[in-house]
């Protein structure tokens, strides 16, 4: 991670109010760096979904300087991401009534558990969708019910997510979302864990066997275990995301590590090796230590095999992580710069140009056949069209596709390329060192194994 002396006066405010502990431990270093900050940088630095809790953890200082016109737009995000979450929330709890009347079990992950157990508030939390976790075999039947209460896939959802999926291994499910109508709630549903079967070895019936009920403000619902639940937000912001989401997923883990105190840090570190994600899950613990306080020990660092290359592993995290507050630009284009092959970027060309899957296809060519695929493709390609021009029109006229922007975008995605494929050469020497050595356990000779849950504020 970056140094001290290192980071800008708007970073280290930003991770000042985040969790970090910068020296001296007290509110007087914040204040110091409170009349240094230039709030624009500030705002740009920050990610959006970071305003709302850095709008509460400025509170206490509202009467000790002059407040800046941008604390507003802080406080603005911070209530929407209120009148947004109990929305989320009530829409939570028709979905989970009608499932249980059709009999299919469903678990809360993510964020709308973190958002209303974790945090000290319920507008500190902003969440881009909800997600639940359903049984393998009864997805497709959990999708029919949301239609039923009028969830659809928006038009040309396939067009405008199918870069986000580009990171999806083999046997992975593509989890679209669906939104209600005309509003703002997203849903996904899904069969997997990123910390499950197909990825790890780890069957999903394991996770359901340990799962248990939290109350999230009157209502009662179903989430992973704690530990699965820290397995499951370390490998989705670290192995599927590839740290792109910035700082709020470090945030999550310090705040689900600070809701309870008896995390069992022997089987945290066993598991992990046994799992085959104990560099994933050495790196992702340690940048939520180093920049924002999560309280993880030592001694869990000192079970696991230590990188072969920190610099260089640090230097690619500080790239990924702290990108989140730069523009967003769309997909495509840097993801065909970022790769090196040009066999490999008309194949990812050919692949764009596939709307209509193998499994959608009659088994037997025969005219009619030819005909129902023609027609989809076509609706396909009319839908890729009406949502692609707009969206390539705002990022013209927001200066996105400015070349040096697109250019900027491709290095990042390089970055992140050569960070997965360091971390996973990492893991299989991890792997091998764990099947030759034995497991961590007994560098925890004196840890306790409790699973209680999750301490609901």
């Amino acid at each position: 991670m970056q140094k001290e002396a290192q980071l800008s006066t708007e970073q280290r405010l930003l991770l000042s109010l985040l969790g970090r502990r910068t020296e001296p431990h007290d509110s007087a270093e914040i204040l110091s760096l409170l009349h240094q900050v230039n709030w624009s940088n500030f705002l740009n630095i920050a990610s959006v979904d970071l305003y709302p809790y850095v709008a509460f953890n400025l509170e206490p200082y509202r009467n000790l300087l002059e407040v800046p016109p941008e604390w507003e737009r802080l406080v603005k995000t911070r209530r929407f991401t209120a009148v947004q979450n109990l929305l989320v929330h009530h829409e939570l709890g028709k979905i989970l009534q009608s499932l249980r009347e059709s009999g299919i079990p469903a678990l809360a992950v993510k964020g709308i558990v973190l958002a209303y157990s974790a945090y000290p508030d319920l507008s500190l939390r902003p969440m881009s969708d909800l997600d639940l976790l359903v049984p393998p075999g009864r997805r497709e039947e959990a999708l029919r019910v949301l239609q039923r209460l009028e969830y659809r896939y928006p038009e040309g959802a396939l067009a405008i997510n199918r870069d986000h999926f580009s990171y999806l291994g083999p046997n992975q499910e593509l989890a679209l979302p669906l939104r209600l109508r005309t509003s703002t709630v997203l849903v996904e549903i899904h069969s997997q864990l990123e910390c499950s079967e197909p990825l790890f070895p780890m069957p999903i019936e394991e996770f359901w066997s340990r799962s248990t009920l939290v109350d999230l403000q009157g209502l009662r619902v179903g989430t992973l275990s704690p530990e699965d639940f820290l397995f499951h937000v370390c490998l989705h912001l670290s192995r599927s995301h590839r740290f792109e989401k910035g700082l709020l997923p470090l945030v999550d883990l310090k705040l689900l590590l600070e809701s309870r105190l008896d995390w069992n840090w022997a089987g945290i570190a066993e598991r992990s090796l046994r799992y085959g994600c104990a560099t994933w899950m050495f790196l992702t613990l340690e940048a939520a230590r180093n920049l924002v306080g999560a309280p993880v020990p030592d001694s869990f660092f000192r079970a696991l095999p230590q990188p072969h290359d920190p610099t260089k592993l640090w230097c690619l995290l500080d790239q990924k992580i702290w990108a989140q507050g730069g523009p967003r630009v769309p997909l495509f284009i840097p993801l065909l710069l970022a790769e090196s092959s040009w066999r490999t970027r008309a194949h990812m060309i050919l692949i764009r140009a596939r709307l209509v899957g193998k499994r959608e296809l009659d088994p037997e060519p025969t005219f009619a056949g030819f005909v129902r695929r023609t027609r989809l493709y076509l609706r396909r390609l009319l839908a890729t069209v009406r949502t692609k021009i707009p969206f390539y029109a705002v990022a013209w006229k927001t200066g996105k596709l400015k070349l040096h922007t697109i250019r900027q975008q491709a290095a990042l995605l390089r970055s992140s390329n050569a960070l997965f494929q360091l971390i996973e050469q990492e893991t299989r020497c991890a792997d091998k060192n764990h099947l030759a050595g034995g497991t961590s356990q007994a560098l925890f000779e004196n840890s306790e194994n409790h699973q209680g849950p999750i301490r609901v504020k």
